[in-house]
């Protein structure tokens, strides 16, 4: 049955995005043993996402049907163990659940560029990030989900800016306004960590875009820029 090749998404980048808040409640609330069950169980729904999107976008094929129903059982099977020792952390599903119904419908629309889409991905994102923290504290930590999402969509701006958009000058507008914006707001929130995480994605975005980079360097920069957002976000009071 799983002999032909596995389908998982070329979008190395939105796997770093989709575990970040995830690690980050670990650092903020700590790490308990269910964290091994929820982590491959948010895994495999996440690379279930691709093939089962792509029902919608693309011609379905009897290949997507066959990997998006193992990751779905795979995700089941590593959140059975969680949902028994921590029911209560389903209280998140009715959050989750309409977010994706906002990625069906532009999967479905052919159009998963959409600023829409990337938003409610990202903000996915963070709600299984306070869901991670949850399982030890018991608490929201709106933290959790704030801080990586309002990062991620001035990323997104970016990002949009040097490579879909790079003819659109209202999308490097709007990622040197957020970044500039967050900076400031940070700095008098007095949080210098996420004000130099936001100062260096404003240089960044303000520089790049005049070294000609192609896609795949624009991606691995990328990976520079969260890492420091990451170490930033981990001492951030």
């Amino acid at each position: 049955m799983l002999k032909d090749k596995p389908v998982i998404s070329n979008q190395h980048g939105a796997l770093v995005m989709a575990f970040l808040p995830f690690l980050y409640a670990g650092f903020k609330s700590g790490f308990s043993p269910l964290h091994f069950w929820f982590a491959f169980s948010w895994l495999f729904l996440y690379l279930f996402s691709y093939p089962f999107l792509s029902l919608f976008s693309k011609k379905p094929t009897a290949r997507n049907k066959k990997w998006a129903i193992v990751y779905f059982v795979l995700s089941l099977g590593f959140a059975l163990p969680v949902i028994i020792n921590k029911p209560d952390i389903l209280q998140f599903l009715p959050i989750i659940l309409p977010l994706g119904l906002v990625q069906t419908y532009y999967a479905k629309q052919k159009n998963e560029r959409h600023l829409n889409n990337d938003i409610a991905g990202i903000v996915t994102f963070g709600v299984i990030g306070m869901a991670s923290g949850y399982l030890v504290s018991s608490e929201y930590d709106w933290a959790i989900l704030i801080h990586p999402t309002l990062f991620f969509i001035a990323t997104t701006f970016y990002v949009k800016s040097m490579v879909r958009e790079r003819r659109n000058p209202l999308f490097m507008e709007l990622s040197l306004g957020l970044h500039l914006l967050l900076a400031v707001i940070y700095w008098f929130l007095g949080d210098k960590w996420l004000y130099f995480a936001y100062l260096i994605g404003f240089i960044r975005a303000a520089l790049v875009p005049s070294f000609g980079l192609n896609v795949k360097q624009i991606g691995m920069l990328e990976f520079v820029t969260v890492f420091i957002f990451f170490i930033c976000l981990i001492y951030s009071p």
